[in-house]
């Protein structure tokens, strides 16, 4: 026991006195930054971005089949003029627990990984010409969750295992 503290004081002691390194950012990578006004590849403004985060669990029974899934979404915006914007969702999604009465492991556990993954799920383009016009191009993947929008397609491609 005695050893173990000896050991843990005299690492506490090495690690308290140590420095870090410490490297100079160069004169003419200085100048780079000053010149570009803070924009990422000279175009990109960094104080127009913003991002904000969704997660999900869920738990549905339908029939046969059990299925739990969660998802984390982020949600990035750009702003690039006042009146236009741009957004993304980009969705991981796992599902921990998923399975059909009456199919085998293989197919089940085919089931569970078909829901994994990271996918676009949306992109928008948002312009507002004035204050009573506002018009909204949107992509939407919604691929991974067909299922829960189709009863149809659930029923016959995973419980009647076609």
């Amino acid at each position: 026991m005695k050893k173990i503290i000896f050991v843990s004081v005299v690492t506490f002691f090495i690690t308290a006195n140590s420095f870090s390194q410490y490297k100079d950012i160069p004169a003419d990578t200085k100048n780079k930054l000053k010149s570009s006004n803070g924009l990422i590849l000279g175009f990109i403004n960094p104080k127009k971005f913003s991002i904000s985060h969704s997660f999900n669990a869920s738990f549905i029974n339908a029939g046969d089949a059990n299925v739990s899934l969660t998802s984390y979404t982020a949600t990035i915006n750009y702003a690039i003029l006042h009146n236009l914007n741009v957004s993304a969702d980009v969705t991981m999604q796992y599902s921990p627990f998923a399975s059909v009465r009456g199919n085998s492991n293989a197919l089940n556990k085919d089931f569970q990984n078909s829901f994994n993954g990271i996918n676009l799920s949306r992109v928008a383009l948002d312009y507002s010409p004035s204050k009573s016009v506002h018009i909204s191009l949107n992509y939407i993947n919604n691929t991974n969750n067909s299922w829960l929008y189709d009863n149809y397609y659930f029923r016959n491609a995973f419980i009647d295992g076609r």
